[in-house]
């Protein structure tokens, strides 16, 4: 069976597997992960596959269309998000009408909210729920005529009725055995390497490929979309030998290799399991550069195992200096914690991307001044300030609805007219472009210190990789730091 997958055309340089999906400020590009974990699934399962990233091959709508139209699929899997899913449905429908064949939509929005996304585009046939990667091989094999008879057999799935009326069967256990699952590099050598380098993360080094070393995060934070649309709460593991298995396959295929990012969700969840990785990849005497996703609560021994096996980066959530804010958001976490960790990681020598979150319950602009000083303090390599990512399926949403805080259902609201992050939340003190403002006059703030721009300027004197990434890292982001956004059409 021809099975094609699709990040739609959007806006350039759009991310719809970002935590805050939109065209980021520092010019960042996401690889399109989750759709090519499933299509590596399908593939595996004796399909043939036709894998497109339209914002990283530079395909507008009607040359997307035209690589669809000639490989002719009998299923395709189209990527989508909350701030994306107007376009992307829109997109369908275009689809629809030229392969006359199953269209299906797999992601965050599709999976909080399938029935209802189902309901506003006729020419939708599915919408996956949860994890996608074999739900997707399920209705494959259904379609085929090898699988299950009934479509209500399918774990995961929402579907249209020959009666056109929709139908759902609620996603079933989480997968258990990751290490079963394609490897997602592999994915991206056979697909996507022509635009390899087209990916570009303003706080790694570049080129770099993306994989999970896990799934699922067991923090309850209430804004965070993947947790609670898609991966679950239950931090799930492959085999650390697996892992670094495939590390040595990124070094050897992967040409100008900058990094490799371990997008986990916290991949410091399980810290036993990045201290039996980081030994792996020091037994194997394997030189790799690598970064992850972590929380402030890394014990320095670890810190310094985790460097001498390659670690180069952390990127850490602080969000709010607020403690009552942090509760709010069941963050876990507090400032008198951050600070010791922060002391650690720069004495093992790995550099912190320090993400901080206005627009909070209970925030006022007295705490959002208290965060920028926080962060001032702190002192990240990096940093960015973003208003708070509140999306359907999140504890953060559901408050916001009740508490009378969000400004909009309108979910072409949660893009600015050029495609970057606004929100749809305010607060007593704070309206939605009151946040916008802070985090740009934020962001000025805290990189235009001069201490900072003096240990960028010595970074980038010393260390040739990080002088690459800091001179296209500024040269981006620069254009950005004396702009207004949030203005939507």
């Amino acid at each position: 069976m021809k099975v094609a997958f699709i990040n739609p055309p959007y806006f350039p340089k759009f991310s719809r597997e970002s935590r805050s999906p939109s065209v980021a400020k520092s010019g960042t590009l996401y690889w399109p992960m989750f759709l090519s974990y499933a299509a590596g699934t399908a593939e595996a399962d004796g399909n043939e596959i036709l894998l497109l990233d339209a914002p990283a091959m530079n395909l507008n709508k009607a040359a997307a269309l035209q690589k669809l139209r000639d490989f002719a699929p009998d299923l395709t899997v189209c990527q989508t998000s909350t701030p994306s899913i107007i376009n992307d449905l829109e997109f369908t429908k275009a689809l629809k009408e030229e392969v006359q064949k199953p269209v299906a939509l797999m992601g965050t929005h599709a999976s909080a909210e399938p029935l209802e996304t189902l309901n506003i585009e006729p020419a939708l046939d599915f919408c996956i729920t949860g994890e996608a990667d074999y739900t997707i091989r399920n209705l494959i094999r259904h379609l085929r005529g090898d699988g299950v008879k009934n479509l209500s057999e399918i774990a995961g799935l929402a579907w249209r009725t020959s009666s056109g009326e929709t139908d759902f069967q609620p996603e079933g256990q989480k997968i258990q055995n990751l290490t079963e699952l394609p490897w997602v590099s592999k994915t991206y050598r056979k697909h996507l390497y022509s635009c390899y380098k087209n990916y570009f993360y303003g706080a790694n080094l570049n080129p770099l490929v993306v994989i999970l070393a896990g799934r699922g995060c067991p923090y309850r934070c209430t804004y965070c979309v993947l947790p609670q649309t898609m991966n679950g709460h239950i931090y799930r593991k492959r085999n650390p030998k697996d892992v670094v298995d495939e590390l040595e396959y990124i070094k050897e295929n992967f040409k100008d290799l900058g990094e490799v990012f371990f997008e986990d969700d916290t991949f410091t969840a399980d810290k036993e399991n990045v201290k039996v990785i980081c030994e792996e990849i020091l037994n194997r005497k394997l030189k790799i550069i690598w970064s992850c996703n972590a929380r402030a609560d890394v014990p320095k021994d670890l810190l310094m195992l985790m460097k001498r096996a390659g670690c180069r980066e952390m990127c850490v959530g602080f969000e709010s200096a607020n403690a009552d804010v942090l509760n709010s958001v069941r963050k876990g976490l507090k400032q008198s914690g951050a600070i010791p960790f922060m002391k650690s990681a720069k004495k093992a020598g790995i550099l912190v991307h320090g993400c901080f979150m206005v627009g909070n319950p209970g925030d006022t602009k007295e705490t959002l001044e208290e965060t920028l000083k926080y962060a001032k303090k702190l002192s990240p390599n990096t940093a960015q300030f973003y208003p708070i990512m509140a999306y359907p399926g999140t504890v953060a949403y559901k408050e916001a609805l009740e508490s009378g805080a969000l400004s909009s259902k309108d979910y072409s609201q949660w893009l600015d007219k050029d495609g970057y992050h606004r929100t749809t939340i305010h607060r007593p003190e704070l309206s939605s472009q009151d946040l916008v403002d802070f985090c740009d006059m934020a962001r000025r703030k805290f990189y235009l210190r001069p201490k900072y721009l003096i240990q960028q300027s010595v970074i980038a004197i010393f260390n040739r990789a990080e002088r690459k990434r800091i001179f296209r890292g500024f040269k981006t982001f620069y254009k950005h730091l004396f702009r207004r956004h949030g203005e939507v059409n």
